[in-house]
């Protein structure tokens, strides 16, 4: 019998136990989405820290740092206690205000009803690629390390080589997306949060164990690893984009500088704009208990980081080692290694160096990655369809309990975010030259350009007015538009000469700068006389 199997199965057997425990406290809509507001902050700052180590960080981190040569990917995590500064001392005071369940309640308070649903459909949306992208990279992962290299049943003999890959992929993908569905619809956030526990210590035990395995258990240890490796491996690559041979500022490169940028517009937009870290603000206990989870979060989060880029390090010396070892390696993991991408290595490392009960619990660990931000994502969103749609426009079908309709929505987001990560699966194509990372990198920052910037306008801008705000928010769309598609195009492309300039994680800023520079125009014309202020902040004054 497979250990590896027993130990997976084992593991998601936990979580579906864990949704059924908790279910108890989650029957009506406070108890499902803010878990009745008296939760400590040590399982919310967990809760916080899982929804930054998702699968996402588990596989693509190290595999973003073994494809770019050098630690550049490190200096997006570095930035998240700069933002927690910021969420600690303005937005946690400021979302535990009154009784509100989404952070996007503010913005109709600010600029109107429309600020509100644009917002809330833009995080919807992010959130949705955010599952499908989760949901992709856990089963790439997996499915190597399965070791199912035939159909075990009859019907399926007949499949070609490729169409058994795609079935497992396709199988594990829908199995994740299952799993989660059931414990969250369970036991709501209190289910979210407590799986979240477990799944941190399951992720945190897997990555050392197999840090260790590329370092300890590797001829030489320790002191052979550090000795092997070239320094410029531990590079954070080029700091500016000052490109001395020309005299330009290059912003097509990601350098430290790029990625300060993006990862501090980024998690200053996870913790004031997105429902997963605010919808922990409003289920702590007190406002201390808030405060202490977003600390937890980003500074737990430290350590964790450089574990990551260390395998991501670990991975490339061990390619190096099978390329010395030449014939004498291991002849299908030599193979594997030579043909795979940089998100495939991590996976066959485990399949070929580990015994089968280690695997099994990596491939738990990986899972748990998954899950812990597949759930928040599944959680949050139905969250924000129930209150800044159906309940808000009062659309609720007046014999059905808001209970079952937080909970059909639930179903609903986790079958989409599944089936995008078919499409993105399909669109990435056979060879999946791009790791995930830069595919969720590039979504993230585009589809939270423009709500980001009218958050920054509700929070430091409130006079703006609500036109103004609106007009901000258009001129974004096209301009994020120009960012994403305008890119790589051929040399003698009519619009060669119109092609995007910027690196893809500058994209989301300038949608966010756009939004501010309009602002600003209006702020302009409201002082000169020439149009209205907000009658909304004037009324509150």
């Amino acid at each position: 019998m497979r250990i590896d199997l027993i130990i997976i199965g084992l593991y998601l057997l936990g979580m579906l136990v864990i949704g059924y425990r908790v279910s108890g406290q989650s029957r009506d809509v406070e108890g499902y989405t803010v878990g009745n507001r008296n939760m400590s902050g040590w399982p919310l700052g967990m809760s916080v820290l899982a929804t930054f180590l998702s699968s996402i960080t588990f596989l693509a981190l190290p595999a973003k740092t073994l494809e770019q040569g050098n630690w550049n990917a490190f200096v997006f995590g570095t930035t998240a206690p700069i933002a927690a500064v910021v969420a600690v001392l303005w937005f946690v005071p400021l979302y535990r205000r009154g009784s509100r369940l989404t952070a996007y309640e503010l913005l109709e308070t600010r600029f109107g009803y429309w600020a509100r649903a644009y917002a809330a459909l833009s995080y919807i949306a992010l959130q949705v690629i955010r599952i499908g992208s989760v949901l992709l990279l856990v089963a790439l992962a997996v499915e190597p390390m399965l070791r199912w290299d035939e159909p075990p049943v009859e019907f399926l003999s007949g499949l070609s080589a490729e169409a058994w890959v795609d079935a497992k992929i396709v199988g594990l993908l829908v199995l994740a997306g299952f799993v989660v569905m059931v414990y969250d619809v369970l036991g709501g956030i209190r289910a979210v949060i407590w799986t979240d526990v477990v799944q941190v210590v399951v992720l945190t035990f897997g990555a050392i164990w197999v840090l260790a395995e590329l370092t300890v258990a590797r001829p030489g240890g320790v002191a052979g690893f550090i000795e092997d490796v070239p320094a410029a491996r531990f590079d954070l690559g080029q700091w500016l984009n000052w490109d001395s041979a020309t005299g330009v500022w290059d912003w097509a490169v990601p350098s430290v500088l790029v990625i300060l940028i993006y990862g501090v517009t980024e998690n200053l937009r996870n913790y004031g704009a997105d429902q997963n870290y605010v919808q922990r603000m409003l289920a702590a206990k007190d406002m201390n208990a808030a405060r202490r989870s977003i600390w937890i979060g980003a500074l737990g989060y430290q350590p964790l980081n450089v574990l990551f880029c260390l395998i991501g390090t670990g991975l490339w010396l061990h390619v190096q080692d099978q390329q010395a070892l030449g014939e004498q390696a291991t002849s299908d993991a030599a193979a594997a290694v030579a043909a795979a991408s940089a998100d495939q290595v991590l996976p066959i490392f485990i399949r070929y160096e580990l015994p089968e009960a280690v695997a099994g619990l990596i491939i738990a660990a990986i899972l748990a990655a998954a899950m812990s931000t597949v759930d928040s994502g599944m959680n949050s969103s139905s969250m924000v369809i129930f209150n800044d749609f159906i309940k808000r426009l009062r659309r609720s079908p007046a014999r059905v309990p808001e209970i079952l309709t937080l909970r059909l929505w639930t179903i609903a987001i986790g079958a989409f975010g599944t089936a995008t990560a078919a499409l993105l699966y399909l669109s990435l194509g056979a060879g999946r030259s791009k790791t995930v990372l830069d595919v969720w990198w590039q979504y993230a920052g585009v589809a939270g350009g423009g709500m980001f910037g009218l958050f920054v306008l509700a929070w430091v801008m409130p006079r703006v007015p609500p036109m103004v705000a609106a007009t901000g928010v258009l001129t974004s769309l096209p301009v994020l538009a120009w960012g994403t598609l305008m890119r790589k195009l051929d040399a003698d492309s009519p619009w060669k000469a119109y092609e995007c300039p910027l690196h893809p994680y500058l994209i989301g800023v300038l949608g966010t700068l756009t939004v501010l520079g309009v602002a600003a125009l209006g702020m302009i014309a409201v002082r000169a006389g020439w149009i209205a202020g907000n009658a909304r902040i004037q009324r509150e004054e």
